[in-house]
């Protein structure tokens, strides 16, 4: 894939978005499943992470623990990095819903929440779902018994009381955001929990779900918040086909600065992001299964850069690791290969006393603002590559590097040797790709990977080695000595 989106905050320089997106670790990316970055979840209550069919999931609440037992539970679990919200978002996950053979009504079911109060916010059980009680919150409910106030064991719906304590009462003016629950429940598709006349509940099926936050154009009044439960995808993407059901699709806008509904954002910007839930002595067990959530604004992750593998003597025997920066749906990655010959210092040249850091911002820009920094280079034929999950925006990658000792002061990063690079594998040469969902036709014939030096400059040239496609998405991948602007591009000229 390619990475081909500058933006005009990327042009005014890099410590302005430093400010924008203080960021420093990865963002929500947990795809196919929770086998790693888990150490950027808290989980409260009885939220863990377990091993499920052989794969990492995050248990919410654990269903039916054997006969006799009772065993209510609530839980929540946040990324602990506040996610930027007033730009807008876009939320994948997969959940399943399943239950041991029991009798009668399993409850209560779960929510895709944003809140601003704390990482360690964790509301009432039963049926408020984890989330009811927690201030500064907007959760989507994904309901599973009826309680007096709902309107059936199977629905979804958007609860929020601004800045108030959220409740799950439906009933507009007590936390329900108006239009936020289907009129049809029964249009909702499955949730997963069925219970025969005459049996136990059978066991649920993974379930999609893909939110979207379109904030207004101008900043003023509504934009736009849609749910699409279990939508046909465009294929080798999380999007929904165009004429995918809208579960929910509502004006909204969640800067409560513009919305008494909206919640109140931690610099006007951010918030954390994640899930509640709760069963009831008629248990159910509630699992996330995979989980990415994308920001239409600027990000920044930042992270040591890995050291060689050393042998008893401290001698490189082999390359780092590469250095993956993950921003959600769309990632790039810096790797190196050293020479064999020759490994007798850290090919990253890393101290270990004050190791290398590095800093990438990923800027998401429109291609038109984009395409005016190729206009009048050899390049102008070539459009950057929209990333879905970023507002139909492509996605520009500003790469710096610090000191750990001064996280703050850049410094020069490491670079490929002299005269290499040539090819990927060379030794003495520094790669960097990027992978991400796309609409656009990127083949490998017309597929181009761009680097800029310096950061904000139109002094382009193509690193492109190759253009990968995958089942889900697709990879960019190019050579280049130095770090600075990255875009992935491709000229729709070409097969």
């Amino acid at each position: 894939m390619r990475l081909a989106h500058v933006s005009k905050i990327v042009v005014v320089g890099i410590a302005a978005l430093m400010c924008v997106a203080p960021a420093m670790a990865q963002q929500v990316h947990f795809f196919p499943d929770f086998s790693s970055g888990t150490s950027n979840l808290q989980m409260n209550g009885s939220a863990h992470v377990t091993t499920y069919n052989s794969a990492k999931v995050l248990r919410l609440t654990d269903g039916y623990p054997g006969v006799g037992t009772f065993h209510p539970e609530v839980s929540s679990a946040w990324f602990k990095l506040a996610q930027a919200q007033n730009l807008g978002f876009t939320a994948y996950f997969r959940f399943q819903i399943h239950t041991a053979a029991l009798c009668c009504a399993p409850a209560d079911g779960l929510a895709f929440v944003v809140q601003n109060t704390s990482p360690t916010a964790l509301g009432t059980g039963n049926g408020g779902l984890g989330y009811a009680g927690i201030r500064d919150s907007l959760a989507i409910e994904f309901d599973t018994y009826q309680n007096p106030w709902d309107p059936s064991p199977n629905h979804v719906a958007v609860q929020s009381c601004g800045t108030g304590a959220n409740a799950p009462q439906h009933i507009t003016g007590n936390c329900l955001v108006p239009g936020g629950i289907n009129s049809n429940p029964a249009a909702v598709p499955h949730l997963g929990v069925t219970c025969g006349n005459s049996g136990p509940c059978t066991d649920g099926i993974p379930h999609d779900v893909v939110v979207e936050y379109d904030p207004p154009t101008s900043g003023v009044g509504n934009g736009t918040l849609t749910v699409w439960i279990d939508p046909a995808f465009v294929s080798g993407t999380h999007t929904p086909v165009s004429t995918a059901v809208k579960a929910i699709n509502i004006p909204y806008n969640i800067n409560n600065t513009q919305n008494s509904q909206g919640i109140s954002l931690a610099n006007g910007t951010s918030a954390w992001v994640g899930f509640t839930a709760s069963q009831t002595a008629d248990p159910q067990a509630q699992d996330i299964l995979a989980w990415e959530f994308s920001v239409h604004a600027p990000a920044q992750v930042q992270q040591m850069l890995p050291s060689c593998q050393t042998d008893v003597n401290g001698n490189c025997i082999a390359p780092p690791p590469p250095a993956t920066f993950n921003f959600g749906a769309n990632d790039t990655v810096v790797s190196e290969f050293c020479d064999p010959s020759n490994l007798t210092t850290d090919c990253f040249k890393n101290n270990p006393n004050n190791p290398y850091l590095m800093t990438v911002v990923a800027t998401p820009t429109s291609p038109s603002v984009f395409h005016a920094r190729l206009a009048g280079t050899q390049f102008d034929r070539e459009q950057c590559i929209v990333y879905q999950g970023t507002g139909g925006n492509c996605m520009v990658y500003s790469i710096t590097c610090q000191l750990q000792s001064n996280p703050t002061q850049n410094v020069t990063c490491p670079a490929s040797l002299p005269n290499t690079c040539n090819n990927i594998g060379d030794p003495g040469c520094i790669v960097y790709s990027t992978s991400f969902y796309t609409l656009e036709n990127v083949t490998p014939t017309n597929a181009d990977y761009l680097k800029a030096d310096p950061i904000g400059s139109n002094n382009w040239i193509s690193i492109f080695q190759m253009y990968q496609p995958n089942i889900f998405d697709g990879r960019t991948t190019g050579t280049g000595s130095s770090s600075s602007d990255f875009v992935a591009t491709y000229n729709p000229n070409l097969p």
